[in-house]
This record gives C-alpha cells, structure tokens and sequence, in this order.
C-alpha cells in the first residue's frame, strides 16, 4: 500500500517540468555600484541572489571613506575596470593657517638705546593624521568578463604640518637727545631691534593603516592574469610645515639735532632679520594591512 501522503505521478510532472524551466531561464544582471546607492551604517552589504542573479562590475569608483564592504556573490562578472578605494580624499588637506605672530621686542627707552629683538615665532600645529583603511570581503563563487576589478586599501595618507609663526618685529631705537652747541654733542638715535626668528613648521601627520582584504578562490585565480588587482599598503607620512618667516626689523631712532654750525646726531642703523628657522620633520608611516584568500569551509 502507497503512503497517504505520496503525490501520484501525474501531480509531480509538472513540479519537475517548471524546476527545468525556471533552470534554463538566463540570470538577472544586477550592476555592482546600483547596489551600492542605498548604503547605510559603517558596513556596505552587496548582495545577489543565487539562483536568479548575476553580479556586473561595469566600470566606476566606489570610495569606502571609513566603511567596510561584504560582497556575496553565486555569479559574478567584469565588465570594465571597476575601482574599490579606500578614500576619495587619498591625502589630510594641509593644516591651515599659522599662528599669531610672536610678541614685539620693546623700543629702546633711554636716550640713544637700541631697540629689543622680537620674540621667536610659535611652531606650527602637527598636519592631521590619516585615516586607517577599512576592511573588504568578497565572497565570490564564479567569475567572468575581460574587466578588471582594482582594490585598492591603502591608508590614507598624513597632511602637511602647519607653518610656523611669524617672528616678532624688532623694538624701535630710542631716539638720540638734542645737542647743545658749544655745551654737548647732539646724540645718535638708538639702534633698531632684530626681528625674531620664525617659527619651527609643525610637524607631518602620521598614515593610515592599510586595510585587510579577504577574497574567494575564484578571485584568486584572476590574479596572475592581472584582472583582480589589490593593494592593502600603508598611508604615506605627512610632511613637515614650511619654517616661518622672520619678524621685520626695527627701525633705529633719529639722531638728536644741534643748533647750527654744530652736527645733528646720526640716526640709529635699522635692525636686520634672524632667518634659519626649521621646517617640521615629517610625520611617521602607517602599518600595511593584509590581503589573503578565504579558506573554503
């Protein structure tokens, strides 16, 4: 006696005629950066399905900017050169701007003194650092298509030190005392002071990390024929800020005046300007990250 349950055979042709059919229909294209648009949160999921789609890289850039990306894929191919990176800013914008300028020297105060030397510049504020790579899983069964698909997780790379200040300006000589004729010499007007020394440039930020990539075998095959091309190294180091620029010189004080036929005093030498200030030391590398094939399980 037959199960109560078992179909009888007419029943259970047309399940197996419709499962041949629904076989042979062709895949549905389903276009890698269109599953991208509607990204939310820290991790971008692409996904197709199985049985009824095929996964296009058909050209573009997708910049991850601080995200991670899963893709799962039965049936994949490549179209044309699609590129996954990291950043779309792939260095730190330089730190702008400079501090204020260093405080002034002080003006000469007795009779005939020269002026004080302006103060040494601030050093620059250090360039931002960068931003470490994230992470990048593709899980991909079959591949096809003369494309290429480019991966590249490298750091970010560190931004440029600020500059450094400005030095101050140097003091006013003090202006020389009026002769007597016939009683005192007609003084010299005091020396101008030296402008200060810029300031040291900031220094460099320091790289991003590179990312972690894990791909499939079938990825893996496509490596040698140049198709599958990845990059997992470290953010370049910042460079250093630009030294500062030296404070302007302090004008000298006027020479005293005499009464005729007597001299008037000279008037004090302006003053010059320290230059030799440093840029900033550049900022250090990144680590690299790692790139491997999944292990099949």
């Amino acid at each position: 006696m037959k199960p109560a349950h078992a179909l009888p055979l007419i029943a259970v042709l047309p399940l197996l005629f419709a499962g041949a059919a629904f076989a042979d229909e062709p895949l549905r294209e389903v276009y890698f950066l269109d599953l991208v648009k509607s990204r939310t949160g820290n991790t971008i999921v692409v996904e197709a399905n199985p049985d009824t789609e095929i996964l296009v890289f058909n050209g573009g850039e997708l910049a991850l900017d601080n995200r991670n990306l899963i893709i799962v894929a039965r049936h994949a191919r490549i179209d044309a050169d699609t590129i996954i990176k990291s950043f779309g800013l792939v260095t730190r914008l330089p730190r702008p701007g400079r501090p204020p300028q260093a405080e002034a020297g002080a003006a000469g105060v007795d009779s005939g003194t020269a002026g004080a030397d302006g103060a040494t510049g601030a050093p620059g504020a250090p360039g931002d650092n960068g931003s470490a790579a994230g992470k990048v899983v593709l899980r991909i069964d079959e591949i096809a298509g003369s494309g290429r698909l480019i991966v590249n997780l490298a750091g970010q790379d560190g931004g440029k030190g600020q500059e450094g200040g400005q030095g101050g300006d140097g003091g006013k000589g003090a202006d020389g005392t009026v002769g007597e004729c016939g009683a005192g010499s007609a003084q010299a007007g005091g020396a101008g002071g030296w402008g200060g020394i810029g300031g040291q440039g900031g220094p460099g930020g320091r790289g991003g990390n590179g990312g972690i990539l894990i791909y499939s075998a079938a990825l893996s095959s496509l490596i040698e024929t140049g198709q599958f091309v990845f990059s997992t190294a470290a953010g370049k180091p910042g460079s250093g800020g630009d030294p500062g620029e030296p404070g302007n010189p302090g004008p000298g004080g006027a020479g005293g005046a005499a009464a005729a036929p007597c001299a008037d005093g000279a008037d004090g030498a302006p003053g010059g300007r320290y230059f030799g200030a440093s840029p900033g030391p550049a900022g250090a590398p990144g680590r690299d990250g790692t790139a491997a094939k999944e292990e099949s399980e």
